[in-house]
């Protein structure tokens, strides 16, 4: 019995940059999988789908892609919780994705470790091997520093090291221990990534001039809260919490 490869999908989430994403990818339908003669095999981010040479090749195939960490469901965009997302792949394309869709993120997710993100049905060639890649992107929020701490909260400043990013002071606010924090959040929203590449610095103003506190703050990491603001477009915000001594 001889095999050869008809499918060779590439696994690419933008979270995890050039690391391998904590995705499985298994046969939607197991037992009309085999009827069809044919072998899943995965390896870090490349699945091979091959098919018995023997048996007639099938026009398509239906694979089920799945999270393995509790929280990729977090930081993917467009991920429907509770619920697969059928995502179609032609010939004639080759890279697909998740459709856009509201970036919600519920406060109790019933679904994490191994939630199914997406249905792939992706049309195999008559002859020859298809490449196709599956790109995830991540979902942007709003990062959120809260600053506490014995130290004077007033006159601190956030700064993108870069230039690019401005940020909103929204004053003090109480956390749930009653404790106050200044927080400042970015005015527009960042991507999420597993090693940000971000680097903002935390100043104070001063008689001489702006005093660095912090050189590089910490970036944001799930989870994300929608930001309420009733009547507009949904919002994510990532809260970091700072210690100022």
């Amino acid at each position: 019995m001889a095999y050869t490869e008809i499918l060779r999908l590439s696994l690419r989430h933008a979270y995890f940059g050039s690391d391998v994403p904590p995705l499985v990818v298994t046969p939607t339908d197991a037992q009309g999988f085999g009827r069809a003669a044919c072998l899943l095999r995965q390896r870090g981010a490349v699945v091979y789908v091959l098919v018995d040479e023997a048996e007639a090749r099938p026009e398509a195939v239906q694979l089920t892609v799945a999270a393995q960490s509790g929280h990729v469901m977090q930081v993917t965009r467009g991920v429907v919780w509770g619920a697969a997302v059928p995502v179609t792949a032609p010939l004639e394309v080759a890279e697909v994705g998740l459709p856009e869709a509201a970036e919600t993120t519920p406060a109790a997710p019933a679904r994490t470790l191994g939630a199914e993100i997406c249905l792939l049905d992706i049309a195999v060639p008559p002859d020859g091997l298809r490449y196709l890649t599956l790109a995830l992107a991540a979902v942007e929020s709003h990062w959120a520093y809260h600053l506490v701490g014995p130290r004077d909260l007033d006159g601190l400043e956030v700064i993108d090291s870069a230039g690019d990013m401005r940020f909103e002071d929204l004053g003090l606010q109480d956390l749930p221990d009653g404790r106050p924090a200044r927080v400042i959040r970015t005015a527009s929203p960042v991507a999420a990534r597993a090693r940000p590449g971000e680097r903002f610095a935390l100043q104070k103003s001063g008689a001489f001039g702006p005093e660095t506190l912090v050189s590089v703050l910490p970036g944001a990491a799930p989870p994300f809260k929608p930001i309420p603001d009733p009547g507009a477009p949904v919002r994510l915000q990532s809260d970091i919490f700072v210690t100022l001594w």
